[in-house]
């Protein structure tokens, strides 16, 4: 369901001053696609939640009844090709179905953009009315909005680029557990912070959740080759993850796997990837364990690069893709697409509900394009046993 509350919806860059005192609500039908019947998700939020976005003259649309894409994630996507046009002050409104909530937020992946209508002035290097999105999560716990930091200490409000309406940029806002705290979310917002009243509009196609898995349900296998790396475990009382390589040792992973890189690096790399995985140039496949079902895959990462003979450091600009090769195909069904890849951070995703299941020969792919990156380490979560997510649900 998309609830409209009026809202910019001007043609060809002219102004608008509709913003309604009565929200107007349109229910368009905007439903689960592909979610199985006995995981409905129909939201129950808080209604006071509902209530008070509601009564938020900012929000311009809420939308409820996201579609499962895996054990982990929910996506709430919107219906326009184009994007929703969201002009600079104004909120678009996500509400965390019943089944999500009372669980940890790892990471919020953000698919926004600039439409070429707004890009006035754009040189191709240097927008002066940049288009910002700021991301908050409303916390159960705390009853407060709580915005996303980055790790690095960059500003936290995303550059929207100028792009096509058939490639939006995927912002993956990750680490909140590392940055804000543990948040378990009831709804998220997506304010344009830009400053510009017409030519810092932006577009926003949606908004990704990713959980970490519930402990009870999971197994892990990690494998670790930058010493210093390591992943967050609730049960161990580690609440922040560590990385071995990354702006804090100055574009340096000593031991890493390079991936998509050409030439000698600056400082010494790993060369063997371990028992049951095969490192091509800009690839990692690892051997899946047949008959399980794969809720997660977590990569840590990095792209920023040490350059010895000038003693610098060069800021990559690698994307990162993860997905099952099935043996049967030799296709690649792929659920981390485009990822932008951090200086440092663990990028996490899984497969669909429905193609969870490993077969005989599947094997894992983590690949970088665009540009080197290092994969620090990953971890793979499977489900401890053949039962369906849908089945322990029931039983829980």
């Amino acid at each position: 369901m998309v609830r409209f509350f009026g809202g910019f919806f001007g043609g060809g860059g002219g102004e608008s001053s509709f913003h309604p005192e009565e929200p107007e609500k349109l229910d368009i039908g905007f439903e689960p696609v592909g979610v199985p019947e006995s995981l409905d998700i129909e939201s129950k939020a808080k209604p006071d939640i509902i209530k008070s976005l509601g009564e938020d003259k900012k929000v311009d649309a809420i939308l409820e009844n996201p579609e499962v894409l895996s054990y982990t994630t929910i996506a709430f996507t919107l219906p326009e090709y184009e994007g929703r046009e969201l002009p600079p002050d104004r909120r678009l409104a996500f509400v965390v179905p019943e089944k999500f909530r009372g669980r940890v937020v790892r990471d919020v992946v953000l698919h926004h953009r600039k439409g070429e209508k707004y890009c006035k002035d754009f040189n191709g290097k240097w927008d002066p009315h940049g288009a910002y999105s700021r991301v908050e999560l409303y916390d159960s716990k705390t009853d407060k909005w709580r915005e996303w930091r980055d790790p690095a200490g960059y500003s936290p409000d995303k550059f929207a680029e100028p792009r096509h309406a058939g490639d939006p940029e995927e912002e993956v806002l990750h680490d909140w557990v590392a940055t804000v705290g543990e948040i378990k979310p009831d709804a998220v917002r997506v304010t344009n912070v830009g400053q510009s009243e017409i030519f810092s509009t932006s577009q926003i196609h949606g908004v990704e959740l990713v959980f970490f898995p519930e402990l009870e349900g999971v197994s892990y296998k990690e494998r670790i080759y930058c010493s210093g790396t390591q992943f967050v475990d609730f049960e161990k009382g580690i609440d922040i993850p560590s990385y071995g390589g990354g702006e804090h040792t100055y574009g340096k992973y000593i031991g890493a796997m390079a991936l998509n890189r050409y030439g000698k690096a600056d400082f010494e790399l790993g060369e063997d990837p371990g028992l049951g995985v095969e490192k091509s140039h800009n690839r990692l496949s690892v051997n899946l364990d047949e008959g399980k079902k794969l809720v997660q895959v977590e990569v840590a990462v990095g792209d920023t690069e040490y350059r010895g003979p000038s003693n610098s450091v060069r800021l990559g600009w690698a994307k990162l893709w993860v997905g099952i090769e099935r043996a049967r195909t030799g296709q690649v069904e792929w659920f981390v697409k485009n990822a932008n890849i951090p200086p440092q951070g663990v990028i996490a995703g899984g497969p669909h509900l429905e193609q969870a299941q490993v077969e005989k020969g599947d094997r894992l792919v983590i690949e970088s394009r665009a540009d080197a990156s290092y994969v620090m380490g990953w971890r793979l979560a499977y489900g401890k046993n053949k039962e369906s997510f849908v089945e322990n649900q029931k039983n829980n």
